[in-house]
């Protein structure tokens, strides 16, 4: 019963598949209603077709129906035996094309792929029906039963018909389709064919090949309904092509995605790559799906493309692009649209290759042309060459030529400016021309704009040549511009100087691609050749001309120089050498200008003192400087001043040490210049500046004769500077002639001169007049213990002095020395004399600041009346230096008229002074001897020589009477030599005579102890007398080594290496300060007659006594009172612990015969040791025995 249920179930199961077969309108709506059939009616627990996936081998559900049907989608099944999936009841009835049944399905052994789910889907049996079309498998009807066992042979059977059935519908909808498809491709090879026809059209039509890209693309998408048409070509160099036409809705989309030619980019593997590689036909008829067609399928889905044709264009025999149809899947399947596709492809590469060949025929038609125009240009070049005057108007006529035989934009020559990093245009023709004027050529490759054309020709020296501007990388700097004025082609030609030195280009430019051919570029280089030469030519020309100019202007130098020879030998003054010489140089050298600059005293500037040329007047005020850290002194004219060289530019506006003076020059015009120093005895006194309006002016020849001018006006400038010297040491010897070098006064001469004067206007106008002779006081004094610069400023100060107290009329004259006269002419009466000289008096007394010290100066004052005193110069003078001399016995600080009595004085003095001079060889000298005592024992501890003249008719004079007088006239010096002879000779004679050894003190005059013989003297005296130095004790003046203190130190301490003690005579009454007195090697100080004298009564010097004995203590030397008199003042010399003393209170000085008694008769003396002690420092003298400790008071 259940099988009957079974078989009619399957019946119902056919006859519903055969009403949807009946229905079903396509093959994807019969295997819906086909499964849905057999399912409704049948008892199947699932119902399915698999259609076979080509590309897999797998069998893939198309439809279905029922419970298992969620599984069945899921699971793979394969038509292959020698896969599990493929042994199957499914594979094999696909194989077998024969139904195959399994009514154990989850124990056969074939099911064993799809066991599990098999189980789970409680299947118990399957059957597998194969579905074909035209004889050949295209998949499987698949039914599933839950029951083992229930496919029978009658189930089987009417599967069979329902599988036969199915087949044939699919037989029936193949036919159908091909039908269809054959009057759809009727169609489109109709339309194709259309599309041919008028593609050929437009071939026909196309004047250009643009024209024939547009034309073709229209032709396409109208007549053969492409949805899209594009040519895609290469891009020199590159791997893109680019869209250059394309006709269609979604172009414009089409134009901004990417096309490459290289297969390693991402857009370079669909078909428009294979087609230009290949040169073959290629088709993609599903874009959206294909792996190939990836980077495109997002703008397939947005315009809707689902298959292109891509068909290569090529020219000879090389791909140059790519004809790419966009269509739908059905015209991508036809082989023969393809076909015909690919003819449209030939005839475009065709028509491409016609337009190439007539593109070329006009090429060489134009080049034929181009040629016969430039060997007609070559000819007119050589012709302009020959008829040129000059470099400009060749240019111009080669730009010109060029130009009209050649189809150039624009012929440009341009030319290097020196120091600079580009060329410089200075002719340019052509329809460019307005363009190129203002251009300028960099040279330098370290640019992008110097790696062009003229750069690379100028630094090669060769010719550059781009016969595809806008493709070549060199010129990309130039590119854009390039693209707006239609710039295609380009050839840059060197000009060379003498076949070696780039100097200038040749540029020829061209809106044409490869307009310079090779026979082209050799015509071009043969003119760049020819203009070489012509520059060559002028060159030479211009090296004659400069060499003519050259020895014409040497010899308009030699003339120059010739006239600055002669304007040095007229010019009275500097400003008119300079005058003179800057013409002379400037019209002889025929510069634009000849400066002559001068150092401004106390600055770094240079003065134009004189200037001659055209443009002197702008050289006259521009600004020059010798120091090197102003851009004015790093010139020629600063240079050439601190290098003491000539300094030379031939080249002026590219010389960078002249930058700051670039803008002047250029305004006038100047190319060269030269700066020369003018030397005096070695030292630069100034320049002379030279600028000329050629380059190259300053050749070695003609820098050698400027520098002999220079030379020679240096030798001018040093005989100026040599007649101004001679001139000022004239005028300065005159001037010291007639007056005092220190004070300026008028001097000895020049007052008697006056003086002359004077006494002749009081001749004979009857009138009297004064003369007055000043003497300072105590001015030797100052000048010893000051110093003489110290002395020649107290007169510097005296001279003025003087002249604030007298009237401009009266004269003041210094005659030497502190003497100083005045001539009183409007002074008549003897009170207004006397008033005048109270007046100097009071003056000259003012105290003064000399080094420190407040000294008062006094003067004392003679006067000499004309002319009762004397009616000549001499006469004058003399009585009035003799009433002076009475002034200062008077005491000084005064004046005195002349009187007779003063002449009789004065005639004693000279008298005097004559008989002194002959004392000494008269033997007239004595010595006196006054003893020094021991303030403590009473004992004599030695002696002081005194010097004694006996005059013939005078008698016995003391040393006040003469010494003054030998000291002024320099006696004293031989006389002091026998004293200290006489002295040694004296104590050894005594000392022969038995008494013991005696200390001898010898006092030294100012003027003896300046003599340089001084030591010689000592020496001399102690040898001659044998006498031991220790027994030699020597006096100075505080004055005396105050004069010279390093001198004194130096005198005193070579006395005191010999053994000889050395003593201050007249302690206090000098300059001696506590610091100096510590510098000399004296060992005992003897204090002045003058401030024992009133002693104990006068407190003053009871106070200076008191200082002078503890100063001497405090030293370590021994003291010794002179001058002293009465018990008093020894008593009060003894309190205060004094040493020694002297003076007629013991004994007067004594001649030697008394004075040996003397010392016979007194107590026993005290005996100074006659070797230095054995304790005592190396060059000291031993204390004596009775010199007292300044530690212990005694």
């Amino acid at each position: 019963m259940v099988l009957e249920t079974n078989i009619a179930r399957t019946f119902a199961a056919l006859s519903a598949t055969n009403e949807a077969i009946l229905y079903a309108k396509s093959p994807e709506q019969l295997y819906r209603q086909v499964c849905e059939a057999a399912f409704s009616s049948g008892d199947f627990l699932a119902t399915a077709i698999f259609l076979l996936e080509p590309a897999t081998n797998m069998l893939r559900v198309a439809a279905g129906f029922g419970d298992d049907i969620k599984r069945l989608r899921a699971i793979d099944i394969s038509i292959a035996a020698d896969t599990p999936e493929g042994t199957g009841v499914c594979g094999q009835a696909f194989r077998d094309q024969k139904t195959c049944i399994s009514n154990d399905y989850l124990n056969d052994r074939r099911s064993l792929a799809w066991r599990e789910g098999a189980t789970v889907a409680h299947i118990g049996a399957a059957a597998a029906l194969p579905l074909t079309c035209g004889g050949r498998s295209v998949g499987v009807l698949l039914v599933t039963q839950r029951a083992a066992g229930s496919i029978t042979e009658q189930v089987v059977s009417l599967l069979d018909r329902m599988s036969a059935n199915i087949s044939y519908a699919l037989d029936n909808f193949e036919h159908e389709a091909a039908r269809k498809s054959g009057e759809r491709a009727l169609r489109r090879l109709n339309r194709m064919f259309g599309a041919i026809s008028a593609t050929n059209e437009a071939i026909l039509r196309a004047k250009t090949k643009q024209e024939l890209y547009r034309f073709v693309c229209d032709a396409a998408v109208h007549s053969g309904k492409s949805a899209a048409t594009v040519v895609l070509l290469a891009e020199p160099n590159s791997i893109w092509l680019k869209p250059v036409a394309g006709t269609g809705e979604i172009v414009e989309q089409l134009n901004r995605t990417r096309f490459s030619i290289d297969p390693g980019n991402i857009y370079g593997n669909g078909i428009c790559g294979n087609a230009f590689r290949t040169q073959k036909a290629c088709v993609n008829s599903d874009i959206l799906n294909s792996a190939q067609a990836r980077p495109w399928q997002e703008l397939g889905r947005e315009v809707g493309v689902t298959a292109g044709v891509a068909l290569p264009l090529t020219k000879a025999g090389n791909s140059i692009g790519v004809l790419l149809f966009l269509i739908g899947k059905s015209w991508a399947s036809d082989d023969e649209v393809i076909a015909l596709m690919a003819r449209i492809a030939e005839n475009v590469s065709v028509a491409l290759e016609n337009f190439d060949r007539a593109d070329e025929k006009a090429k060489a038609e134009r080049q034929k042309d181009r040629l016969a125009g430039m060997l007609e240009a070559l000819s007119a070049t050589n012709e302009a060459i020959m008829r040129v005057k000059s470099r400009a108007e060749l240019f111009d006529a080669v730009c010109h030529a060029a130009v009209l035989g050649g189809t150039f934009t624009s012929a440009t020559l341009a030319l290097a400016e020196p120091g600079e990093e580009f060329l410089r245009i200075v002719a340019t023709k052509g329809t460019d021309y307005e363009r190129m004027r203002t251009k300028r050529f960099v040279i330098s490759a370290d640019l992008p704009a110097g790696r062009g054309l003229t750069g690379t020709s100028f630094r090669t020296r060769q010719p550059c040549i781009i016969n595809d501007f806008l493709a070549d990388e060199r010129t990309s700097h130039w590119h854009q511009q390039a693209r707006e004025d239609g710039t295609r082609s380009g050839a840059s030609f060197p000009l060379l100087q003498r076949g070696d030195r780039a100097i200038g280009v040749l540029l020829f430019i061209s809106r044409d691609r490869d307009a310079f051919t090779d026979d082209l570029v050799e015509l071009l280089a043969r003119l760049a050749e020819n203009v070489s030469f012509a520059l060559d030519n002028f060159d030479r020309a211009d090296e004659k001309a400069r060499t003519e100019e050259q020895k014409e202007r040497l010899t308009r130098m030699f003339a120059a120089l010739s006239a600055t020879n002669e304007a040095i030998m007229r010019a009275k003054t500097r400003a008119d050498l300079y005058e003179l010489v800057c013409v002379a140089a400037s019209a002889g050298g025929k510069f634009t200008s000849t400066t002559i600059a001068l150092p401004v005293p106390g600055s770094d500037f240079l003065d134009n003192v004189a200037a001659a040329g055209p443009t002197a007047e702008t050289t006259r005020n521009v600004r020059l400087s010798i120091c090197a850290d102003r851009p004015e002194g790093r010139g020629l004219a600063g240079t050439a001043f601190r290098t003491r060289q000539p300094c030379i530019s031939n080249d002026y506006l590219a010389d960078q040490r002249v930058s700051a003076f670039h803008d002047i020059v250029r305004g006038d015009g100047a190319k060269s210049g030269a700066a020369f120093p003018l030397m005096v005895r070695g030292q630069p006194v100034g320049v002379m500046i030279y600028l000329s309006a050629e380059r190259d002016t300053f050749a070695p020849e003609f820098v050698e004769l400027l520098q002999r001018l220079a030379e020679n006006v240096s030798f001018a400038l040093e005989n100026f500077d040599r007649a101004d010297e001679k001139t000022k040491a004239d005028e300065r010897i005159e001037y010291l002639a007639s007056h005092d070098s220190l004070t300026g006064l008028p001097n000895r001469e020049t007052f008697n001169e006056l003086l002359r004067h004077a006494i002749e206007a009081a001749f004979r106008h009857q009138r009297q007049f004064a003369v007055l002779f000043i003497d300072l006081d105590r001015f030797k004094v100052i000048n010893d213990s000051l110093g003489h610069d110290v002395g020649d400023i107290l007169l510097i100060e005296i001279a003025g002095r003087l002249r604030q107290s007298l009237r401009a009329s009266d004269v003041v004259a210094r005659l030497g020395g502190d003497e100083f006269v005045v001539i009183l002419e409007e002074a008549a009466e003897r009170d207004d004399v006397e008033r005048i000289a109270r007046d100097v008096l009071s003056g000259l007394g003012q105290p003064s600041q000399l080094s420190g010290h407040e000294c008062h100066t006094t003067a004392s004052i003679g006067i000499a009346m004309y002319p009762s005193d004397g009616v000549d110069v001499q006469t004058l003078t003399k009585n009035a230096d003799m009433a002076m001399y009475l002034a200062k016995e008077d005491g000084k600080n005064g004046f005195r008229f002349f009187t007779k009595e003063i002449k009789a004085q004065s005639i004693e003095r000279l008298t005097l002074e004559s008989a002194l001079r002959r004392a000494l060889d008269r033997n007239q000298f004595e010595l006196h001897y006054q003893p020094k005592v021991d303030m403590a024992t009473g004992r004599i501890t030695g002696v002081e020589a005194l010097l004694r003249w006996t005059h013939p008719g005078l008698g016995v004079l003391p040393p006040m009477q003469f010494i003054p007088l030998a000291e002024e006239t320099g006696l004293i010096v031989p006389i002091g030599r026998w004293v200290l002879k006489e002295a040694c000779v004296q104590n050894m004679a005594w000392q022969g005579r038995g008494l013991p050894p005696i200390s001898m003190a010898v006092n030294l005059s100012p003027r003896q102890f300046a003599d340089e013989h001084l030591l010689d003297d000592i020496d001399e005296a102690l040898v001659a007398s044998g006498m031991s130095p220790m027994l030699l004790q020597l006096e100075v003046t505080e004055s005396m080594v105050m004069r010279n203190v390093p001198r004194a130190v130096k005198v005193l301490d070579s006395i005191q290496s010999r053994g000889i003690r050395l003593a201050i005579d007249d302690f206090g009454t000098g300059y001696s300060s506590m610091s100096l007195m510590k510098q000399f090697p004296i060992d005992t100080i003897k204090i002045d007659r003058s401030f024992v004298r009133d002693l104990p009564n006068d407190t003053e010097d009871q106070a200076i006594a008191q200082a002078i004995i503890s100063m001497g203590k405090a030293l370590g030397m021994t003291v010794v009172a002179e001058g002293v008199e009465t018990a008093e003042q020894e008593a009060f010399l003894r309190d205060h612990a004094c040493d020694e003393m002297q003076g007629y209170l013991f004994s007067k000085p004594l001649p030697s015969l008394q004075m040996a008694d003397l010392l016979r008769s007194a107590p026993r003396m005290v005996s100074p040791p006659l070797q230095p002690s054995a304790e005592g420092p190396p060059g000291k003298p031993a204390p004596r025995p009775n010199q007292k400790n300044a530690a212990t008071g005694r």
